[in-house]
């Protein structure tokens, strides 16, 4: 019993998102498409925050990828009359918080809450909107990243001695 529930919990989750995306307003500028994309963004956050180290960087490509998809469909599918994501595509562009003190897969998790409570909302959502959170969840993968790298760099060089 319990292989089969494991089994079905992709179909299961698919299921809620598809039931989701259709309950979403009809005339919203977002197409269910690229809800889709933010859905499988946010699977492959989950996967990379869940995993263990050695998957980390290789899932963290993969979440970057998806960004970029989700933020090229989103430009593409954007209607200029209903609000741009091109103009709020480049808004994120100051400094990464590195440093002491802040723990970068923490905030990847608060950004993939955010971006969530936008897919499972059924009030409209700008795209411009949209593209803040999915910027604001780059900028949580990048700082993540940088985070991972310098743990293997670290880790790499007290080996070495």
């Amino acid at each position: 019993m319990t292989a089969n529930v494991q089994e079905n919990a992709p179909v299961m989750a698919d299921a809620v998102i598809a039931q989701v995306i259709q309950l979403k307003d009809p005339d919203e500028a977002i197409s269910s498409a690229v809800w889709w994309r933010v859905a499988e963004l946010l699977r492959t956050c989950t996967t990379a925050t869940t995993s263990g180290p050695h998957l980390t960087t290789t899932l963290l490509e993969h979440a970057f990828n998806a960004t970029d998809d989700v933020l090229s469909s989103l430009s593409a599918d954007s209607d200029p009359g209903r609000g741009d994501a091109s103009n709020a595509a480049s808004v994120l562009d100051s400094a990464l918080p590195l440093g002491a003190g802040y723990d970068a897969l923490a905030a990847t998790r608060r950004s993939c809450l955010r971006l969530a409570r936008l897919l499972f909302s059924l009030d409209t959502t700008t795209p411009a909107v949209l593209a803040t959170r999915v910027n604001q969840l780059r900028r949580a993968l990048t700082a993540w990243r940088f985070e991972a790298l310098d743990a293997t760099v670290r880790g790499r060089l007290s080996t070495a001695r």
